[in-house]
């Protein structure tokens, strides 16, 4: 997992080619490489103009980088966001605990546990990253789907948008004002609870002053919530997502998922709302699931050749 990234191609490049390597050196020759990126890193690369377009495509730089290890290593490179990766890897641990299930009882063809797996590969989900940027990103029958709302989410203006109970922000880096990821994103959090106390706190001391009740921390994050169910009632009513699955630092509040629900009904029936997951992160969840990415688009390019 790399944190800190150099910021030219060049020594991106050097640096994930030294880390791929030392891998290699030490488990064997890989047989593909799959990357995940925060949507923020993505759209950092790419020009102000092609962040306002919100198109689907990488970079010109991104697409170099993923040539250059292809290159380099002769094998398939896979660069995903951060919001796919993500649901990859919670479909993957539900598979495995549905394989779990498996080894303790006997299936039939009418068994609940198959009917569990046959409605698993159906379901609509709906993955949505908030750390440093934010994203979403739509996945059905085992597939990502490529929708429009997916690219320009972000950058998109809140929804009902008030600056006395929302605040004020700077102009995006996009080139407009009060977009989506000026409010979703950890730096985003922690910028509006600056405006409100005048006092710098990470994102897990507001998170920390909610649990004790702190008033300033407590308002912040009842504004953070009201605002992301906001932000996904556009995506929930046209995607009609099954699954909601929630990743990045900004959603490690325990009780988020619940307090998320009670914010969504306010805007959306409840028989809309979705089932929202919040699997268990660590430090490897993207980049497992971009592995899984890498091993699937490995296998497929196997079969064609």
């Amino acid at each position: 997992m790399v944190q800190r990234t150099p910021g030219d191609l060049a020594h991106l490049t050097q640096h994930l080619i030294s880390r791929i390597s030392s891998v290699s050196y030490r488990y064997g020759r890989i047989a593909a490489i799959g990357i995940s990126v925060s949507e923020f890193f993505l759209s950092h690369r790419q020009s102000v103009h092609e962040v306002a377009k919100s198109s689907p495509t990488h970079s010109t730089e991104i697409t170099q980088l993923t040539r250059n290890l292809n290159q380099h290593f002769k094998v398939d490179c896979s660069l995903v966001m951060h919001s796919h990766s993500a649901a990859i890897a919670c479909d993957a641990i539900s598979n495995a605990m549905k394989s779990a299930d498996s080894i303790e009882q006997p299936l039939s063809a009418g068994s609940s546990l198959n009917k569990r797996a046959r409605d698993l590969y159906k379901e609509a989900i709906l993955s949505v990253f908030l750390g440093d940027g934010c994203g979403i990103s739509f996945y059905q029958n085992n597939e990502q789907v490529h929708h429009p709302l997916s690219s320009h989410w972000a950058h998109s203006r809140l929804p009902n948008f008030q600056w006395l109970v929302d605040g004020l922000t700077p102009v995006c880096r996009c080139g407009n004002e009060a977009c989506i990821e000026q409010f979703l994103s950890a730096p985003s959090i922690e910028r509006q609870y600056h405006q409100v106390v005048l006092k710098d706190q990470t994102l897990a001391q507001i998170f920390s002053g909610v649990d004790l009740s702190e008033p300033h921390a407590s308002r912040i994050y009842r504004t953070y919530i009201d605002q992301l169910a906001r932000s996904l009632v556009n995506p929930i009513q046209q995607l009609l997502p099954t699954r909601l699955v929630l990743s990045g630092e900004a959603t490690t509040y325990p009780t988020l998922t619940a307090d998320l629900k009670v914010a969504l009904s306010r805007y959306i029936h409840v028989n809309e709302i979705p089932v929202i997951i919040h699997p268990k992160q660590d430090e490897f969840t993207f980049a497992r699931g971009a592995f899984l990415i890498a091993e699937k688009n490995h296998n497929n390019h196997l079969r064609s050749s």
